[in-house]
Formats: structure tokens, C-alpha cells, sequence
């Protein structure tokens, strides 16, 4: 699976994620790191990629329609330690198919629920 993680998401995900085998995309090492929500969006879309963020502008479904991305991860729970924010991640990447995240916005709550919303 395709996966872009945002700069304001814990960098070792991207490290673990990659070790399992997934293609990742991390703004943090993109040459252009600062990139605008709007670049990372249509990032997100041309390759096909989940995009895992912290950043509270992709839950507007206005300017970041999910209904054609492979989906928005979105970690809203502040405080976590890097270790946490990863296990947070895992946990619902582990819960639910890709076929649940595929067009939909997933809140981090979604490791305590029985489907994405």
C-alpha cells in the first residue's frame, strides 16, 4: 500500500511502515518539506496513497474531498509520545481493511470502534 506521511506525524511511522513492505511518501524527507495542505492533497491523490495526518485542514471535506483519495487518516488525540502515535496508527491500519479507509476521512478513535465512520 501507498502511504504519505505528513511532517507533523511522528517519523518513525514511516520507517515501520516501510519495514512491513508499504511504499511511504514522508514530507519530512520530501526535498520540499513545508509543502501546502493543497500539494500534499493532490500528492495524496496522484499516487494513489492513504495519507496519514495531524493536520486538522484535511477534515474539511469541501477543499479535501476523500470520496476519489485512497482515504485521510486523521490523529486528533494530542499528548502521544512518537511510541504511542505509532501503536495508535498500527492499530487501526491492523483493525481495518484498506477497503474500509478507501474514500472515507478515519478519525484515530476508530482503533475503539467497529468501523471506520
Amino acid at each position: 500500500m501507498n502511504f504519505i506521511i505528513d511532517e507533523n506525524v511522528s517519523f518513525g511511522l514511516a520507517g515501520i511502515l516501510r519495514s512491513k513492505g508499504h511504499n511511504i511518501i514522508s514530507i519530512a524527507e520530501h526535498p520540499d518539506r513545508g509543502l501546502n495542505d493543497d500539494v500534499i492533497f493532490s500528492i495524496s491523490k496522484k499516487t494513489k496513497s492513504i495519507l496519514i495526518t495531524r493536520d486538522y485542514h484535511f477534515t474539511n471535506a469541501i477543499r479535501f474531498p476523500t470520496n476519489d483519495t485512497e482515504g485521510i487518516i486523521y490523529i486528533r488525540h494530542g499528548n502521544l509520545t512518537s511510541k504511542e502515535e505509532i501503536e495508535l496508527v498500527l492499530q487501526l491500519l491492523n483493525k481495518h481493511p484498506i477497503g474500509q479507509i478507501r474514500g472515507k476521512l478515519i478519525p484515530e478513535s476508530c482503533t475503539k470502534q467497529t468501523a471506520p465512520v
